[in-house]
């Protein structure tokens, strides 16, 4: 087979749910399409290649599979019935639906199976997902043997292959990253070695003619948003990712600080309107945290998230003698009138100077800043999401890097907001 190094973690470190979303040409319909032949070929596996809807068997994943099974040598140990919807191989066997057109008990009717296979699972509705996930209730794991590599799966295992249309997709909302159980596999055509010179003269073409959003969303998997209620919109933030900006001034390091299971401590470094260096850590105590941190600012002053474990950070750096201006998320802004929130006067500060900073060519970065919301208080203040509410609407997890990234380009001491240093 060949595996883009991209999607390794769905063979190496298969989850129960495995999402595999981005754009087209990232080879994620024929991998995945492999991946079950050779499987069939050595294990009585059942599986379940379906989407929403499927009028006819030419809208299903058949055709992905008989060509995988030509393509892999296997043409005489399958049998490949088109007239029938299926394709077996003794005691295994590959069925082709639409979810849509059954029912609750007739989607129940499927509790035998053993993987399924979701295409285009963007599309996919919030109550086939909750039907149909239960409905699979096989427990323990197998080895198969494939090309000479012994490789464990679960016997209940889920694969959605996507090109994600918006951030309230039903898949993120049911399988939120947040999920023990979740992994989510990000490839695009530039993360393909095996991408068809075919495919790359279309794209150029489509490249020429789509409005950007529309080509971002078809070939590098980036989700529409909903702009009228986004902070910041993503043409804005990707021309500051596009811009070098003047790097005269100090240097300021924003640092978000882990609070929980999820959540990572992110340093965000600029010098300047330039951001210039970026640091993401897991797992370290705080003590750890503020070493690693005061050799990132190398004499810069540090902005922190002072908010819980923030706390003791905090306290760490001052001891080390470094220029730390501690921010409490919680507390009031210092524009009362405009804002309820210090979070919320961040968000907007980033909002109203994006067009004179440079950010880094990240697509967390992308995503986070350009799909926060905010809403209007009864005082008529705006007011930035919770991440709570952010993290239900999304799917996503805690938005760590934007976290670092506002708190980077924060100075609460000035007004009007300036970047004056």
């Amino acid at each position: 087979m060949k595996v883009p190094k991209k999607l390794s973690p769905l063979f190496e470190n298969p989850q129960t749910h495995n999402i595999i979303e981005g754009g087209r040409g990232g080879g994620k319909t024929r991998t995945v399409g492999d991946l079950i032949t050779e499987v069939m070929a050595v294990a009585p596996l059942n599986v379940l290649c379906c989407r929403e809807t499927q009028r006819s068997l030419k809208d299903s994943s058949f055709s992905v599979l008989r060509e995988s099974i030509h393509r892999n040598g296997y043409g005489d140990s399958f049998d490949i019935a088109e007239s029938r919807g299926e394709i077996t191989r003794g005691k295994a066997r590959a069925v082709f639906t639409g979810l849509k057109e059954h029912t609750v008990e007739s989607i129940k009717s499927f509790e035998g199976f053993h993987w399924v296979w979701i295409e285009e699972a963007q599309s996919v509705s919030k109550r086939s997902l909750e039907v149909l996930i239960p409905t699979l209730r096989k427990d323990g794991w197998f080895k198969v043997d494939i090309g000479g590599r012994i490789l464990e799966f679960p016997l209940r295992m889920f694969v959605y292959t996507m090109n994600p249309f918006s951030l309230d997709d039903a898949i993120n909302i049911v399988l939120p990253e947040s999920r023990g159980d979740v992994q989510r596999i990000k490839i695009n055509y530039w993360d393909n070695k095996y991408f068809p010179e075919t495919l790359e003269k279309e794209r150029q073409e489509e490249k020429k003619v789509l409005l950007p959003d529309e080509y971002a969303r078809i070939w590098e998997g980036v989700p529409f948003e909903d702009t009228e209620r986004s902070i910041m919109t993503r043409r804005l933030v990707q021309e500051a990712m596009s811009r070098e900006a003047s790097r005269d001034g100090g240097v300021v390091v924003g640092a978000d600080i882990a609070r929980f299971g999820d959540d990572r401590t992110v340093f965000v470094k600029r010098q300047g309107m330039q951001v210039v260096d970026t640091k993401i850590l897991s797992g370290k105590d705080t003590q750890e945290v503020a070493r690693r941190l005061h050799d990132f600012a190398d004499g810069g002053r540090v902005v922190i998230d002072d908010t819980g474990v923030g706390g003791g950070v905090t306290d760490k750096l001052q001891e080390l003698g470094d220029n730390v201006t501690p921010i409490n998320f919680g507390s009031k802004a210092v524009d009362k009138k405009r804002y309820p929130d210090v979070i919320s006067e961040m968000w907007f500060n980033l909002a109203d100077n994006i067009n004179e900073i440079g950010l880094p060519n990240n697509q967390e970065v992308l995503n986070e800043l350009s799909s926060r919301h905010y809403n209007y208080t009864k005082d008529e203040r705006r007011q930035v999401e919770s991440k709570k509410d952010y993290k239900k609407r999304t799917g996503r997890r805690s938005p760590d890097m934007a976290d670092a990234v506002i708190l980077c380009f924060y100075n609460r001491e000035i007004k009007p907001i300036s970047f004056t240093m």
